[in-house]
């Protein structure tokens, strides 16, 4: 095995080691029941999980960060590299949330039925991409 390569999976190894360490609290670690009527997580293979999800008009979603990586939520296709990236429903007004730093969390609450596709700004290069469907 060449030097560097070796170097990269011993540099991988102990980053993990570290990461796993890490303190695991804040508002993405102690959620209320029941509120939300989707949680989809940001993870550290950079992706919404789940990718897609369905709601009704009026209900929230909370979006909740348990990496070590600072995410966002992005519904504005004027925040997007790729301005087809992001798609929002006639009427919607475009939203963003802001950085999402570790452990923390980010809700909205959906009232404009149709489909929304969104990014990570962070990591919109490598397709951290999601969709919400809202139905009446």
């Amino acid at each position: 095995m060449p030097i560097s390569r070796r170097r990269l999976l011993m540099t991988t190894a102990a980053l993990s080691l570290t990461l796993a360490a890490c303190n695991k609290s804040g508002p993405a670690y102690d959620l209320p029941p029941g509120i939300y009527a989707q949680i989809i997580d940001m993870t550290s293979t950079l992706s919404f999980s789940p990718e897609t999800v369905s709601i009704r008009s009026g209900q929230a979603v909370l979006w909740r960060n348990q990496t070590a990586f600072t995410h966002s939520v992005i519904f504005d296709p004027q925040k997007a590299t790729d301005t087809i990236d992001v798609v929002l429903p006639k009427g919607a007004e475009p939203f963003a949330s802001g950085d999402i730093p570790p452990g923390e969390t980010f809700a909205h609450k959906f009232t404009v039925p149709g489909s929304y596709r969104y990014i990570c700004a962070h990591h919109e290069g490598v397709n951290m991409h999601g969709t919400i469907i809202v139905s009446e």
